[in-house]
């Protein structure tokens, strides 16, 4: 028993001894890192504006009766092919002919009045003032003629373009209020496509109409081009932003008024930009990245500005120069001041 004891004291001892001793100082290594660097490309290039609307027609109308009255007849139905000048809908006339016909009678009195008093005037029976106060009225109920005619040829509804019925707003029967929309119709001809969308005031000022636009639709694998063909001078009270009206480029494609559009706007303005590729980009957040430059083999850290990506591409509106070395390979492995091995 004081044999094991002793022979515990000496593995005790010996532990405690080592455990005393300084450590062997940890010798510094000075080994590069292996990376790949490129040179930053400077060129001009135009950042897209993007955004999204709806896809309507032009020539995309409400028609109402010009006169209120009860709907006699609707000739057409949601969905329906129409042509310029067809007949859509027409009121009960009963109210308008009556109307018309009481104008004409007004009329043909106030011209007769007309006539007998300038023959009195030239007997010297009747005075200059009865005179003009009968042509007066005369012009008048002229006047008075001519509304009523003009209202009864606006009791029916004419298309006033080669389209479609998009929504039928009323059925026969119904009493309906002057300029109240009875039929919605668009146009379908492949020039008056247009793309209404709302962008900030940041890219209103990058815009000054005419500009490219390049067009997509989910329902459509293709994309189709436009033109900026109107940019709206205020911005929406909604919504604060401002509306560009796309006009789309005629196509063979049967598109539809409703369809979702993304619209991207290429300015006609060029910045000086840097493009770099996206790997090589570090601790990026929004706008706001870093990057790794190799200066005298060695890595420095700087901060840079994205203007946006685009593909593999990343582009750099600050903090960077055309010459700068940047490091796209073995980035990551990389802190301020590391010792660098550059390879091809």
């Amino acid at each position: 028993m004081k044999k094991n004891n002793y022979i515990l004291l000496i593995l005790i001892s010996g532990v405690l001894f080592a455990a005393c001793r300084p450590a062997k100082p940890v010798e510094k290594t000075n080994q590069a890192i292996s990376v790949r660097v490129i040179s930053a490309a400077a060129l001009h290039e135009s950042e897209a504006l993007e955004s999204s609307g709806l896809l309507s027609s032009e020539q995309q109308s409400n028609l109402s009766f010009k006169v209120g009255g009860i709907i006699q007849k609707i000739l057409v139905k949601e969905g329906d092919h129409i042509k310029k000048g067809q007949l859509l809908a027409l009121l009960n006339r009963t109210e308008v002919d009556a109307q018309l016909n009481q104008a004409e009678e007004n009329y043909a009195k106030a011209n007769r009045d007309a006539k007998r008093t300038a023959n009195l005037f030239r007997d010297s029976v009747s005075t200059r003032e009865q005179l003009e106060n009968t042509q007066t009225a005369l012009n008048i109920a002229k006047k008075q003629l001519d509304i009523a005619r003009f209202n009864s040829s606006q009791s029916n509804i004419i298309s006033n373009t080669d389209g479609v019925v998009l929504k039928k707003l009323a059925n026969e029967g119904e009493q309906v209020a002057g300029g109240a929309p009875v039929v919605y119709v668009s146009s379908i001809a492949s020039k008056d496509w247009v793309i209404k969308c709302g962008i900030t005031d940041k890219d209103r000022a990058r815009l000054q109409g005419n500009e490219r636009a390049e067009v997509s639709f989910d329902a459509f694998d293709q994309n189709f081009s436009g033109k900026v063909k109107s940019i709206a001078q205020g911005s929406d009270g909604s919504s604060g932003l401002y509306q560009v009206e796309i006009r789309l480029e005629p196509s063979s494609a049967k598109l539809l008024s409703g369809l979702f559009a993304k619209v991207k706007i290429y300015p006609s303005g060029k910045t000086d930009l840097l493009s770099l590729p996206v790997d090589a980009l570090v601790e990026g957040k929004n706008d706001s990245a870093f990057v790794y430059t190799a200066v005298s083999n060695k890595a420095f850290k700087k901060a840079v500005k994205i203007a946006y990506l685009k593909g593999d591409k990343a582009f750099i509106s600050g903090g960077l120069l055309p010459n700068d070395q940047v490091i796209r390979e073995g980035s990551a492995y990389l802190t301020e001041g590391s010792a660098l091995k550059i390879v091809q």
